[in-house]
């Protein structure tokens, strides 16, 4: 990013993302829910900056099976960091699922976390049951490493541990 750029995406937001954030991070994951067998898969998220002076980040996230095959899952969004030190997740699947998310952005020693959980969960009517009722999502970032847990419940299932990943960034 130019200098410019950098203290336009910096503005407004409740980390510094380009520092923290921003790049593509890849990593092999484990996934795991007591209504399927465990399995591991390929992903890479994307974080990259907004408009400038605008307080969100645009995420992008694909899987696709260990050996890299066949895709398995992919998901877009918008992270939204208020000045209050909150942040929001606005993510959607083309499963018919789509995540309103909202928590907050802590800072320990220069490492950063967002631990966000479902705010509203909708779907179209088309989507397979059983239906996704609730979902956490914590991310921790230390320098290139990204780790995150994802946990879901659904209609059958309280909440529980599914997804867990350990990225490194690439760019």
């Amino acid at each position: 990013l130019t200098t410019k750029r950098r203290k336009n995406v910096e503005r407004g937001f409740a980390m510094p993302v380009n520092k923290i954030i921003l790049g593509k991070w890849s990593g092999l994951g484990t996934g795991s829910y007591p209504t399927m067998e465990s399995f591991r898969y390929k992903e890479t998220l994307e974080f990259t900056s907004g408009p400038p002076s605008k307080p969100f980040v645009h995420y992008s996230q694909k899987t696709w099976k260990e050996d890299g095959s066949a895709p398995l899952h992919t998901e877009c969004g918008y992270l939204r960091f208020p000045p209050n030190g909150t942040v929001e997740f606005i993510l959607t699947q083309p499963t018919g699922l789509s995540e309103h998310d909202e928590g907050r952005v802590e800072e320990k020693d220069g490492d950063y976390s967002i631990d966000v959980a479902s705010k509203n969960i909708s779907r179209v009517s088309s989507a397979k049951a059983p239906a996704v009722t609730e979902i956490r999502r914590v991310y921790k970032f230390s320098g290139d490493i990204l780790e995150y847990s994802i946990y879901m419940a659904t209609e059958r299932t309280p909440l529980t541990l599914h997804l867990q990943n350990t990225l490194k960034r690439e760019e």
